[in-house]
């Protein structure tokens, strides 16, 4: 799997190579040296895909406590599953999406492999099981608002909010990573472009069920975790292909691999690629990468203070098979139950 570290695709994308559609309109963080990092961040996606795209961001920085960094609390839309599967095909532009959606359910609805819900068994409904009784769970996907733009399913220009994204302000940053990031300073520009491709769809829906899981706040009836995302139909395990499931829904510390063809076929490079929950996994919010392999910028935790982070191409591959469409790619030489639910960044502490 290769990488760049960031300031080098900026440099490309700036170098005006692409004609980009996709634009971030971003709110002032009050901070000037910010804004400019911001825009950076937006550039670079902007330089990845081309979609007629506005994403519309209001960004600002508070005190997040502890180990956060960076949050993001987009704004979701429910979609007929349906309708999710049409406009998958319809938006396809590359062999990698072609991939994704042969590989999609072909019918109304699709099966989950699920547990924590008042019909799973074990201790606190930790046993998973097959559900495929075409309910709620089964027939709708929700995505964010960013996603279902790119994917035609609402204006790509609707105005209003689709994400509030804030900074943790006890953090020193870097702002500008193209003379590398200082010492003791994090790399802000990679942690705007981490929190913005929360808002552009690199979600799962694991984390509410795993948020809301028992004992504490259920059980749940299985119907009322209409949660399922883009990028959850990537998201599959040897035990959920056994029993037959479309992707695995599960919130516990088992493997959870990423696949764009059913699960044929693991990417790269492995078998282990998603984080497994907060409560019930591993410890870091299923909307992420698994921490600590150097899997792309989606990790759950930023390079540590002193370091560029990095986008690799499973990062550019998981968001063209959500529905953002290539402006042209450079070549890589070396990414409450009904509330919103902030996505956050944590910071890596450097290992002696």
């Amino acid at each position: 799997m290769r990488s760049l570290p960031i300031f080098a695709l900026l440099a490309i994308a700036v170098a005006g190579q692409v004609r980009a559609d996709l634009s971030f309109n971003i709110t002032s963080t009050g901070n000037a040296e910010a804004d400019s990092g911001f825009a950076q961040a937006a550039a670079f996606w902007s330089g990845i895909f081309d979609d007629d795209v506005t994403v519309n961001v209001t960004a600002g920085f508070s005190n997040l406590g502890g180990s956060i960094l960076g949050q993001a609390g987009s704004q979701r839309n429910l979609i007929d599953y349906d309708d999710f599967r049409n406009a998958m095909a319809a938006d396809a532009s590359s062999a990698d999406d072609a991939t994704m959606v042969a590989n999609l359910p072909s019918g109304s609805s699709f099966d989950v492999f699920i547990n924590r819900t008042s019909e799973a068994t074990g201790t606190n409904g930790a046993n998973p099981y097959l559900d495929n009784d075409g309910g709620a769970n089964n027939t709708s996907v929700r995505i964010t608002r960013a996603n279902a733009k790119a994917l035609g399913l609402i204006d790509g220009n609707l105005g209003g909010e689709d994400t509030a994204i804030t900074f943790n302000s006890a953090f020193t940053f870097d702002f500008d990573p193209s003379d590398g990031i200082g010492s003791g300073k994090i790399d802000f520009v990679g942690v705007a472009i981490h929190e913005l491709g929360h808002a552009m769809g690199f979600i799962s829906g694991v984390d509410i069920l795993d948020f809301n899981s028992p004992p504490s706040s259920g059980p749940f009836n299985d119907n009322l975790f209409t949660y399922v995302s883009s990028m959850d139909f990537t998201r599959h395990s040897a035990d959920s292909l056994a029993a037959g499931a479309d992707l695995d829904f599960t919130a516990d510390n088992r493997a959870k691999f990423f696949s764009i063809d059913g699960g044929v076929t693991a990417g790269a490079p492995g078998v282990d690629h998603f984080s497994r929950g907060v409560s019930n996994g591993d410890g870091r919010q299923a909307s992420h990468w698994r921490d600590g392999l150097g899997l792309g910028i989606m990790d759950p935790t930023a390079a540590p203070a002193g370091n560029v982070n990095v986008v690799t191409e499973l990062d550019i591959q998981a968001f063209d098979i959500i529905g953002w469409s290539f402006a042209a790619v450079p070549e890589p030489s070396s990414i409450g139950i009904l509330g919103l639910f902030g996505l956050g960044l944590l910071v890596r502490r450097r290992r002696s």
